[in-house]
Parts: structure tokens; C-alpha cells; sequence
């Protein structure tokens, strides 16, 4: 296994275009199954005379941009906050085109077309293409999803490889949930971090990240968390 201690820190210096590969979360960032999405509530309002202003949120942990643990399908699995620090930087990020429809399954096959010259990645984002669908209803109720078979796949074929991002809401679709439980358990179990619901339309295709910091918020014991995540684009300046 890599030893992340010893990983260099990307130099942030580097020449390039920071890109925000998150969303940010709002009153209609879209839930799983059309659950509850956030709650903001006025705590005080210095427009109602109040000494400053603050809110309180309410939202699930895996609302909106976020990573999935290990522990969120995996009793023993690692929690958010057991990863040192140096484990949300990527080095090596690759970003695969691979175009998926409403509630389509996307098997090894899909993978095996899309991946090109990145047996070093660290870090795969999959952009399907449907983060358009974003402010539809089907983006949550008709999303694609991965075979769980891809989680054994990528062990093979990207031997660096620690985690996914996707522009969909999740790895599962709501109409194919156990499959979806399945692929989670598949992905979760062999040690991969699964970020979901993220921005990926205006990112460089392959190689064109030089590096990716997703920072998630940390709670103790979490087996999720909401992230903001930004990466370095080689293709010019901000």
C-alpha cells in the first residue's frame, strides 16, 4: 500500500486555472430519493436588530458534494476523520468521459473504452454528462449507476487508484437499489472513497488536472461527508 506520510504536497504555486469541482450546497441542492435537502434557519439578523448574523443548518451527510467512506457500507470500515490530512490531496487525477443515459448500468466494458494511458491515477472522476440534469427531478430518481463488477476492475487495471468522483447524485440509481447497495459494498470494501454529486462540466478531460484537494468537513465517526473539492487545471491561468 502507498504510504501517504511520505507523499509530496503539490506545490500550489504551480502556473494554472483553480477550478471548483463542488457544488454549493443550497435550499434546492437535490437529495437521493428525493429526500430532505437543507434546512437554513435565521438565528440572528443584524436586519432585525440582531449584534450580527448567523444561521443553523440541517442536512444529511451526504447531501449535495460529498465523499462516501468505507464506513457508510462497511460496519469497520474507515471513517472520514481516520484519514490523515495528506489523504484528500490527489496527485494523479484522470478524468474519464463516459456518456450514460437515464438508469443505465455502466459495466467494465464502459470503463475498459474510457481509460487511456492512466494506469497511475490516484484519483478517476467519471463525468457521465448527466450533472445537466441536475435541476430535474430524474437526476435523483432515474440516475445512472456503476456494475459492481468495476470495483474489482479498477483494482486490476489502476493499481494507485484510492478513489471515484462522479457527476451524478450516486454510484446507485433509486430504481436499481440493491444493485446500487451491492456496487457500494464492492467499491467501499476494497478500500475506494466514492465522491458523489460533483461539478465536473467545466473540467479538463484526462490528464488535464494536474492535482485535486477535496476537503471534507470532519466529524467524529462520520462515514460521509459534504466536501468542497477544487483542482488545478494545466490549460492557463484563473
Amino acid at each position: 500500500s502507498l504510504d501517504w506520510t511520505r507523499m509530496p504536497f503539490p506545490n500550489l504555486a504551480t502556473p494554472g486555472r483553480w477550478l471548483r469541482l463542488s457544488h454549493v450546497l443550497a435550499g434546492d441542492t437535490p437529495a437521493y430519493g428525493g429526500g430532505v435537502g437543507l434546512k437554513i434557519e435565521t438565528v440572528r439578523s443584524m436586519e432585525k436588530g440582531g449584534s450580527c448574523n448567523t444561521v443553523s443548518l440541517e442536512f444529511s451527510n451526504h447531501l449535495g458534494s460529498h465523499v462516501d467512506a468505507p464506513r457508510h457500507f462497511v460496519a469497520d470500515g474507515m471513517s472520514v476523520d481516520g484519514y490523515a490530512i495528506g489523504n484528500w490531496v490527489f496527485t494523479r487525477p484522470y478524468v474519464a468521459d463516459i456518456p450514460a443515459e437515464e438508469s443505465e448500468i455502466l459495466d467494465v466494458s464502459r470503463f475498459a473504452a474510457a481509460l487511456v494511458g492512466c494506469e497511475d491515477a490516484d484519483f478517476l472522476l467519471v463525468r457521465t454528462g448527466f450533472e445537466a440534469r441536475r435541476g430535474d427531478e430524474g437526476y435523483w430518481a432515474a440516475s445512472p449507476a456503476f456494475d459492481p463488477a468495476v470495483a474489482d476492475y479498477l483494482v486490476g487495471r489502476l493499481p494507485s487508484l484510492v478513489a471515484v468522483g462522479l457527476d451524478t447524485i450516486s454510484i446507485s440509481s433509486y430504481l436499481h437499489r440493491e444493485l446500487g447497495h451491492a456496487a457500494h459494498r464492492a467499491f467501499l470494501g476494497r478500500g475506494f472513497r466514492i465522491f458523489e454529486d460533483l461539478a465536473l462540466a467545466g473540467a479538463p478531460a484526462a490528464h488535464g488536472l494536474q492535482f485535486v484537494i477535496a476537503l471534507p468537513l470532519l466529524f467524529k465517526n462520520a462515514d460521509g461527508a459534504p466536501c468542497t473539492i477544487a483542482g488545478l487545471a494545466a490549460d492557463g491561468p484563473e
